[in-house]
């Protein structure tokens, strides 16, 4: 599942496992604060990224969740 997108820096995937069985994650990593309460926090950034990352979702086969991930130090 090929993710592009001005603020993914990686894309990694995982598989969880739980009492149900297992799912597979990707999981994508940004350079934008993704806590509201941090001051560099920029809502529509964000939410582009979550509408992209649905997007991709829609359209995979096999992976069934998506986390973001901020690589930014300074989270709240």
């Amino acid at each position: 599942m090929p993710f592009k997108h001005p603020h993914v820096s990686l894309t990694s995937f995982s598989v969880e496992v739980g009492p149900e069985g297992t799912t597979e994650v990707a999981i994508i990593e940004t350079d934008l604060h993704l806590n509201p309460r941090h001051p560099d926090y920029v809502a529509a950034s964000v939410q582009k990224l979550i509408q992209a990352a649905q997007a991709a979702l829609s359209a995979s086969d096999h992976v069934t969740h998506i986390r973001l991930v901020s690589n930014r130090s300074g989270q709240l």
